[in-house]
């Protein structure tokens, strides 16, 4: 199926860049190109006998998961130690932590997505909500709206901690760090070091 480009036009553009940036494009730039474009950048590469390894790049980049890869992604995250208190007893989860600080004039907040095992989950979301229910509510007007919403977030966040499957959060971390997952699979440290980067 033609998606509407000027194969010629998209040919003639990759033949005049330098190869540095045909290297940048196939290792860094690649997503969301259509597949004739892939094609045409994979030509190139050949055609200047560079490293074929970035034909690969190209494909990695624009690889769609399965369902069944990405639960297997969600299980790899989930049997990972915890990266808080380092134990494996129990699987890992996701949650959303929100801590409001205001000092009369301005409020700041802040959220921030925690992957660690259900009892530190907990920990994460009471801490931010003992730090946002004392320093939360002294910024006029936004202090005492932004608390209020920060409580009610760390509460709902905290009834999905000890879920028997992945909840929403980890999820969305998994799928934001999918490609890390896949190019890491089989090495558990590295995939210790994607949580732990949260």
């Amino acid at each position: 199926m033609s998606t509407g480009i000027d194969k010629e036009l998209v040919r003639e553009h990759y033949q005049q860049m330098s190869n540095e940036h045909l290297i940048k494009i196939a290792t860094e730039d690649a997503a969301g190109m259509t597949p004739e474009a892939q094609h045409i950048i994979k030509e190139e590469i050949v055609r200047r006998k560079l490293n074929e390894s970035l034909i690969e790049n190209v494909q990695f980049q624009n690889k769609i998961y399965t369902d069944e890869e990405i639960a297997h992604y969600y299980e790899l995250a989930r049997n990972l130690d915890c990266p808080v208190c380092g134990k494996s007893s129990s699987k890992l989860n996701g949650s959303l932590t929100s801590t409001v600080l205001s000092f009369i004039i301005f409020t700041m907040s802040s959220k921030t997505i925690k992957i660690a095992c259900p009892a530190c989950l907990d920990k994460a979301n009471d801490s931010a909500l003992s730090l946002t229910r004392i320093m939360g509510w002294w910024g006029i007007p936004s202090g005492i709206i932004k608390t209020v919403q920060a409580i009610e977030l760390n509460k709902k966040s905290k009834k999905t901690n000890h879920l028997e499957t992945a909840n929403e959060h980890l999820k969305n971390f998994v799928l934001l760090k999918i490609k890390e997952f896949d190019v890491h699979q089989n090495d558990k440290q590295k995939l210790q070091q994607i949580i732990l980067s949260e």
